[in-house]
């Protein structure tokens, strides 16, 4: 296993000029979970450039989920924003400028996508898709791929930054090559991204994982993850009281599609509840014993825990059609989870 510790590139002297560039007073400092034994050192670099530096302690999820209340409550004039890359649907939420801090991995893929191909003899057609951490590795890992004789397919969607990316819930790039390919090989760390390929795209996915050195499929936690999923939609198609989840997090407001849902639910003689809520935790929703399942508008992956971590079942709005009869399973497999 790779030492974390200085892999990541943080951009320091990037993150003084543009403290310097905007003239910031008060900058607020969001960090994913992986980087917060970081937060000294970022936090030193802000106040060498003249700023007051402030950590945001809540989770940081994703581009998806700026700290636009917490800057401006805090009279922050500048957000840095790491592990994250701009997204183009994000941008006008933001009041307070946001530098994005990508924090690129340098860490080596060449030994691990050769090590790869044994994994990928099945398949001679493959799909190529990363995190923004490695978005600069893909170039390498298609050509030594090419040099073996594979088919490579890289997609590369409007809104998207880099050729291959994905985030938690936006698969498009993959979905874009889907139909052309027999399997995907995804480069980054851990689970979360790499399994959400695969339930986007209902293909095999192989796993380089750099920070541990592993290659493996996961295809069979995947596989776990849609029976779970089967379980909670028909627990949910006899509920009559539900509740409609809208995520308060910048980039992940959803209210016409709440209002849609709960329109939807009482259509088909049920009763809804509009709740509004910025974490959506377990704890929360036991506030609200009468209601027997609820439909989240906010991020889909927040459905997608195993083992289940709510007391109810917490279903994405194409699960709600599901439970509901409006779409068929086997069509919401068809069409991928994400």
């Amino acid at each position: 296993m790779v030492k974390l510790s200085r892999i990541f590139d943080l951009e320091e002297n990037r993150v003084k000029n543009e403290i310097i560039k905007h003239g910031a007073q008060r900058v607020l400092i969001q960090l994913p979970e992986g980087l917060r034994h970081e937060a000294l050192r970022i936090s030193s670099v802000v106040e060498e450039a003249g700023a007051l530096a402030v950590v945001s302690a809540d989770p940081c999820y994703g581009a998806c989920d700026l700290a636009l209340n917490e800057a401006l409550i805090l009279g922050a004039d500048l957000i840095i924003h790491y592990g994250h890359s701009e997204v183009e649907r994000f941008k006008q939420l933001a009041d307070v400028p946001v530098i994005y801090i990508e924090a690129r991995a340098n860490i080596s893929i060449k030994d691990l996508v050769e090590n790869a191909l044994n994994y990928l003899n099945p398949w001679e057609r493959i799909g190529l898709a990363t995190v923004v951490q490695h978005a600069h590795t893909l170039q390498e890992a298609e050509e030594i791929l090419k040099n073996a004789g594979k088919k490579v397919y890289v997609g590369h969607e409007a809104g998207l930054k880099y050729p291959g990316q994905v985030l938690g819930c936006d698969y498009r790039n993959a979905k874009a090559i889907s139909r052309f390919v027999e399997a995907f090989l995804f480069i980054g760390g851990g689970l979360f991204h790499a399994v959400g390929l695969s339930l986007a795209t209902m293909k095999p996915t192989i796993l380089i994982e750099p920070f541990e050195g592993r290659i493996y499929s996961v295809e069979d936690e995947a596989r776990r993850i849609i029976n779970s999923r089967w379980a909670d939609i028909s627990e949910a198609s006899g509920a009559k009281t539900w509740g409609v989840i809208i995520g308060l997090k910048s980039g992940q407001l959803n209210f016409d599609a709440s209002i849609k849902a709960k329109k939807d639910i009482e259509g088909a003689g049920g009763k809804a509840i509009l709740l509004a809520m910025r974490e959506i935790t377990p704890e929360i929703l036991l506030n609200f014993p009468e209601i027997e399942a609820y439909v989240n508008t906010a991020c889909p992956r927040i459905s997608f825990y195993r083992p289940r971590k709510f007391h109810r079942p917490v279903l994405t709005i194409r699960e709600l059609h599901v439970a509901l009869g409006k779409i068929s399973w086997e069509e919401y497999l068809q069409s991928g989870l994400l």
